[in-house]
């Protein structure tokens, strides 16, 4: 993913995001010693679920007697395959849905539904016209984890010599202050990034390390906000 930011000069640059992927220290193997992996198979198609049974054999008593004398509800031919490359589709008795009418429930803390609206789906802001804007908003790190809960991060990566400077100072700055900066996107720079069409809109804040002449840049992503519940006054 492309991302243009801007530093606290007011210097833009278009760099990289990366997805920040663990590495696993467990591997599942076989009893022979070889690699094993999870793998979708198809497991049944409408064409030979119950619904489909029915409209055959009219009655439940048939389609059992149908399942003992044969295998109507299996298709030898298709079952069992590797699935891969999928996508989510909405079904209804009709057919596949194409046109979706999607809406959004605000609740409220005491998980009560508070209002319905029709979701509206806004333009992501992270590699457009306006820059992604150093606030200059400084959270400590404490503060930050007691604050916030972080759902999701993405690591800044240069893409050629003159970002890899850009993004060295500003990490180092921020590993100097240890503390993590807001960020914010729109024209304005005043609006919580959105990563794609429709996406949610996410609290960025940019954490920097150093170390010689290597950096990381971690960005920090947060939807939630912890707040201390109010004080039940003694009866």
């Amino acid at each position: 993913m492309a991302i243009n930011i801007s530093n606290e000069n007011n210097r833009d640059a278009v760099v990289a995001a990366e997805a920040l992927i663990p590495h696993r220290s467990v591997r599942y193997q076989n009893d022979k010693g070889r690699p094993v992996s999870t793998r979708k198979l198809l497991k049944s198609d409408v064409a030979h679920d119950l619904p489909e049974l029915l409209k055959k054999n009219k009655k439940p008593e048939k389609v059992a007697a149908a399942l003992i004398k044969g295998d109507p509800e299996i298709d030898i031919e298709s079952f069992g395959m590797f699935l891969a490359d999928l996508s989510r589709v909405y079904v209804t008795a009709k057919g596949i849905v194409h046109l979706i009418e999607e809406i959004e429930v605000i609740y409220n803390p005491d998980g009560t539904e508070r209002e319905r609206r029709p979701r509206i789906k806004g333009p992501q802001n992270m590699n457009g016209e306006f820059p992604v804007r150093w606030t200059g908003k400084f959270i400590k790190k404490d503060e930050a984890i007691h604050k916030f809960v972080f759902t999701n991060k993405k690591q800044l990566v240069h893409v050629n010599g003159l970002t890899f400077d850009f993004l060295f100072e500003m990490a180092k700055e921020l590993a100097e202050k240890d503390a993590l900066l807001l960020l914010r996107g729109g024209e304005k720079g005043n609006e919580p990034l959105v990563m794609n069409r429709g996406g949610k809109p996410y609290n960025a804040f940019l954490e920097g390390r150093v170390k010689d002449d290597a950096y990381c840049l971690i960005l920090h992503l947060s939807n939630m906000e912890l707040k201390k519940p109010k004080v039940l006054e003694d009866a």
